[in-house]
């Protein structure tokens, strides 16, 4: 089904703006973008396996979710896949565009060439996803130079990405929101800005899914209005839907329909009803097709499946001739040259470099934190107000011999409190944030080594003030000695809230939200047990390999040795004691086991779990982003 320009606007504008920019906007994309050459996809015996583990069979239980579809979906045409809940629409639309590999088997063609994992194919497509996952803390034009600035690099320059930035807003209608929060758009605006963020590297293949979804009848109209008008530009459109209006359905040039895994109708969308009609299953009049189809797909009207499936496969059988009549006339590789004049056109931009990433990344991070610094601000509060506590709590037991214990217990609660809120802090950050990380990374926009610094940078400073206030103000109080041991002490307690941040990215990384919150605290305990509650040698031998990597202990023992050891003068004995046996700090250190401490290792042991942790929290997100 083909719509002119003036079809688009009586049908599918919504309001006055868009009709009006619709008529008058003839070159819609040929001047802002470079022309790309069109890219069919062609699929073929597509099949995709998954399988779980039955807890009450305790065997691997496998389900065939797709059962060897084929088609062909053409540039230039807006094509939608649809069938009933379960039928395997986002599967299938997942597969060709790469987003999901692992389980599938089959062919996925683009203009007859095989596609693999090469990033040359990546970068033809972009994904968007049901759930748009967009900065929310970004306003509509930040989010788009940041994108553009990414995405383009140095491939253009920085007055051509500007106007891209404000062409491509002011064609999907969003020209009066470039400082809205994205927050505080409309369903319809926030995808549309997914659409233009997409846009910015000119894809010729845009893969959507589930694009109406949670908006009204007129967002909906403007949406696939949009994808109608960038379709009819020569770019390849891909949805799922579930259940359009007729009007809507009116607007796809073509459908793939679905019923548990198997293709029942592969063709134009008013060819449909004719289509059923010719196989028994006559739509009643004023029916809308879609909501038919829907009802056949589901078994209704006594529908044999079977026979459907068959019916597409003679369908999609009579096509292979005639597209291959149209390839042998007209078409040329996927990466051959079309012209050597629009070579230079041709190439898609470069994306920035990995420095400029990383810069850019940061700087987002940081408008972001900004915006959102009311957290910022009560976790210093908390350290300000923890502070005050233990200061108050443990006055002035620094510098006594008699309340020495008192003071162990002090620097054992300090380490402790710093290494839950650099922990705790940062738990769940990844699982907050990965599903956003997911589609621009698959979208190109950046690489993950960029991506995991400027996270973890951005957190250091905000955990490190956080630090220093709560020693600044409970050191002083319990008057613990002002000479190069403060240093020391600091040192320790910035290198343990550090590590321990560490750990909480890693186990946000690995494990959902619900465990880590759990698992996070339990380690923290785990490990602030060995040095405090328990000497090496009192501890059993099956547990003693924990002292040695546990980055908790190296940072106590390392500010109680910093305190108490390094030839420390006798403390202070009051009068009314009779005898102060702790007057003389060694005593001390010998009966808790805290002797001869070599502080160097300590700080090795801290860092290299540092280290390690950060490693490990970069190999599981690359996994998690590449298992696909």
């Amino acid at each position: 089904m083909s719509c002119t320009k003036e079809e688009i606007v009586k049908c599918c504008a919504s309001d006055a703006r868009d009709a009006k920019y619709a008529l008058n906007n003839n070159d819609f994309a040929k001047h802002r973008f470079p022309k790309k050459q069109a890219v069919d996809v062609r699929f073929e015996n597509i099949t995709y396996t998954t399988w779980s583990w039955s807890m009450t069979r305790f065997q691997k239980e496998t389900k065939r979710i797709l059962h060897g579809v084929s088609g062909l979906f053409k540039a230039g045409e807006i094509s939608v896949i649809m069938g009933p809940s379960g039928a395997g629409k986002t599967t299938l639309l997942n597969i060709l565009a790469g987003f999901t590999t692992r389980g599938s088997a089959g062919v996925v063609k683009l203009n007859d060439t095989i596609r693999d994992k090469s990033p040359r194919f990546r970068k033809l497509s972009a994904y968007i996803p049901q759930d748009e996952e967009l900065r929310m803390a970004l306003t509509v034009k930040e989010a788009m130079t940041f994108a553009a600035n990414l995405k383009l690099g140095y491939s253009v320059s920085n007055d051509y990405k500007k106007q891209q930035v404000l062409e491509l807003l002011e064609m999907l209608g969003l020209e009066n929101s470039h400082h809205t929060l994205t927050s505080r758009l409309s369903g319809g605006q926030r995808k549309r800005l997914a659409v233009a963020l997409e846009l910015l590297s000119n894809p010729p293949i845009l893969y959507l899914d589930e694009p109406t979804t949670g908006l009204d009848s007129s967002s909906c109209t403007q949406c696939v209005s949009l994808l109608k008008r960038l379709a009819q530009e020569g770019r390849t459109i891909i949805c799922t839907i579930h259940q359009p209006s007729a009007l809507l359905f009116e607007m796809f040039d073509k459908l793939y329909a679905l019923s548990a895994g198997r293709c029942i109708y592969d063709g134009n969308t008013k060819d449909l009803v004719p289509h059923l009609s010719s196989l028994g299953l006559q739509c009643p009049p004023y029916h809308n097709p879609a909501d038919f189809m829907m009802e056949v797909a589901i078994g209704e009207y006594g529908t044999d499946m079977n026979v459907l499936a068959e019916a597409a496969k003679v369908k999609q059988f009579d096509k292979i001739g005639e597209s291959t009549k149209e390839k042998e006339s007209m078409s040329c590789s996927l990466f051959d040259e079309i012209k050597p004049e629009e070579k230079a056109h041709d190439k898609s931009p470069l994306p920035a470099a990995v420095v400029m990433q990383f810069l850019l990344l940061y700087k987002r991070n940081l408008l972001t934190t900004k915006r959102g610094y009311i957290y910022f601000i009560n976790r210093l509060l908390a350290h300000v107000a923890i502070g005050l506590i233990f200061g108050y709590l443990y006055k002035d037991v620094g510098f006594g011999a008699n309340t020495i214990l008192a003071n162990y217990v002090y620097l054992y609660g300090s380490l402790l409190l710093i290494v839950y809120t650099g922990k705790m802090s940062v738990t769940i950050s990844f699982p907050l944030e990965m599903k956003i990380l997911t589609r621009e990374h698959f979208n190109r926009w950046y690489k993950l080594t960029p991506y995991l610094l400027s996270v973890i940078l951005i957190e250091i400073p905000f955990q490190v003030i956080c630090t220093w206030t709560y020693i600044a103000i409970s050191y002083w109080l319990t008057a613990q000695p002002v000479d190069f041991r403060l240093y020391l002490f600091i040192l320790f307690c910035t290198l343990s809230t550090l590590c321990a941040q560490s750990w909480g990215y890693f186990i946000g990384a690995t494990t959902p939200i619900k465990v880590a919150v759990f698992l996070g605290p339990v380690i923290a305990c785990l490990f602030s047990v060995f040095g405090f509650c328990i000497r090496f040698f009192d501890t059993p031998y099956f547990f003693r390999w924990l002292f040695h990597v546990s980055y908790y202990r190296a940072g106590f023992q390392g500010i109680v040795y910093s305190i108490y050891g390094l030839n420390r003068p006798e403390l202070y004995c009051p009068e009314e004691a009779i005898y102060c046996h702790y007057s003389d700090p060694t005593n001390f250190l010998k009966e808790m086991d805290i002797v001869d401490v070599d502080l160097v290792s300590n700080i090795s042991v801290i860092v290299v779990i540092w280290c390690l942790m950060n490693a490990a929290t970069y190999l599981t997100l690359w996994i998690k982003l590449n298992k696909r």
